[in-house]
């Protein structure tokens, strides 16, 4: 009998699982929930900001094949999506940067097309902005507030 719990324990796990990363892809564009992982959810007064890291396994493909090492992450991308809870809503980005193992002069990291060039959120988002209110990236931009603002 404590085998079976077991068992339906550990489906029950995984079908929850299942449905948290079908929730997330409501929220959040395919391109992010393919190639990173969310590690935290911080939710305040006004704004709710989903934070996620680049999974460890994308080496980028100048890199492919060779022996490689992290080197840390480059600098965090913020994007605005569309509001939840009456709340704005960021994406915390951090994607990483890897170099080859034993060479200390270049280092590397996976481009992402996430947002419309030169505004501050995720494409459908930008899109959404520029259809309902003619909002171009420059006049977005100057409504734009920073996660840490």
């Amino acid at each position: 009998m404590l085998e079976l719990n077991s068992t339906l324990a550990i489906k029950s796990e995984m079908e929850e699982k299942a449905l948290y990363k079908e929730l997330l892809k409501l929220i959040v564009p395919k391109e992010i929930t393919d190639n990173f992982e969310l590690v935290e959810i911080v939710e305040k007064e006004h704004m709710i900001t989903l934070s996620f890291e680049e999974f460890v396994n994308r080496v980028p493909e100048a890199l492919q094949g060779k022996i490689v090492v992290l080197d840390g992450y480059i600098n965090q991308l913020e994007l605005q999506t569309f509001p939840l809870k009456d709340k704005t809503v960021y994406i915390a980005l951090r994607r990483r940067r890897w170099k080859e193992k034993g060479v200390t002069t270049a280092s590397y990291s996976n481009d992402y097309e996430l947002h419309i060039e030169g505004m501050k959120t995720t494409k459908e988002f930008g899109a959404f902005l520029k259809e309902e209110f003619g909002l171009q990236p420059d006049e977005y931009n100057k409504l734009w507030k920073s996660i840490t603002d």
